[in-house]
């Protein structure tokens, strides 16, 4: 027995929980209760949506999760393995976080997904030193290739003490990074919808590779690179680079823009079934009006 679509919800647990308990009610809304796995650390917030339906499960016991840390990564295949530990196992799951928000009906996301003929829809840019067509590929690539390097340091009080750099020239990192010619680091946007098929595979090599795990465990924002890696370098899997998410990073900086009414005919213009970032508030006037859109 499986459902068509199923989700895995990482929370960040300082954002407003309203936020969460609605897409909640959207998803089940749309897609008829669908299996929703839903990781929340308990331990940054005792609280949590009340009520939850039979449908949503929740991740216990919780990891204590750090943002731009593998922790998120862990909290997210825990939700995973939740996922498909129950009796319907959905033939797609989406991963999202409590900023997201459909903006596209249910019948065409399923369609879409049914049609289509790849495994994944998750963009994994292939990351090569010294080719770095944007300044995010340059970023990705010093997170996820380098290598921690201590050494002796004189102060200017004659002091001695150990310091510490990054180092991401192939030089001095080969043989101390997971990456081989056949295993190449990969990375993209941290939210991605994929089959049940991708999801096995994904687990199946948490179980067995714990290198580019360990390594994994020493970079930053490896939510950008873990799954994208691993999948990437699975020739069984069939990936398209469209991830499907509508996000908006005009407004430069580490954080997409904030999506309000205004951003509205460019999302329903999109081939997104999903877009963030949304505001964390009571009233959501952009929200209402993609509820009327897509009911």
């Amino acid at each position: 027995m499986s459902a068509p679509i199923g989700f895995v919800l990482l929370v960040n647990p300082f954002s407003p929980l309203r936020q969460t308990e609605r897409l909640i009610r959207r998803l089940n809304a749309m897609f008829a209760f669908p299996p929703i796995a839903v990781h929340h650390d308990f331990g940054k917030n005792p609280d949590f949506v009340a009520d939850l339906p039979p449908n949503v499960r929740l991740v216990h016991p919780h990891i204590d999760t750090r943002w731009a840390d593998f922790t998120c990564i862990e909290a997210a295949l825990a939700a995973l393995r939740l996922l498909y530990a129950g009796p319907e196992k959905p033939d797609w799951w989406v991963y999202l976080s409590g900023a997201d928000y459909p903006i596209k009906p249910a019948a065409q996301i399923l369609a879409d997904l049914k049609s289509t003929p790849f495994d994944a829809h998750i963009q994994h840019l292939p990351l090569v030193y010294k080719k770095y067509p944007t300044w995010w590929h340059k970023i990705s690539f010093e997170r996820a290739c380098s290598v921690r390097v201590r050494y002796p340091w004189i102060t200017r009080h004659l002091k001695f003490e150990m310091r510490q750099r990054w180092i991401s020239h192939p030089l001095f990192t080969r043989g101390k990074l997971p990456f081989t010619e056949q295993f190449k680091p990969y990375a993209g946007e941290a939210w991605f919808c994929a089959s049940r098929r991708a999801a096995e595979a994904v687990l199946a090599f948490y179980d067995r590779d714990v290198a580019f795990a360990a390594h994994c465990r020493q970079i930053l924002v490896p939510e950008e690179a873990y799954f994208h890696t691993v999948m990437a370098n699975d020739p069984t899997l069939k990936l398209s680079q469209d991830y499907l998410r509508y996000v908006d990073w005009s407004g430069g900086g580490s954080h997409p823009k904030v999506l309000t009414l205004d951003d509205l005919p460019k999302m329903q213009a999109s081939h997104a079934h999903f877009a963030r970032k949304f505001p964390h508030a009571e009233n959501v006037p952009v929200l209402d009006e993609i509820d009327k859109l897509i009911s």
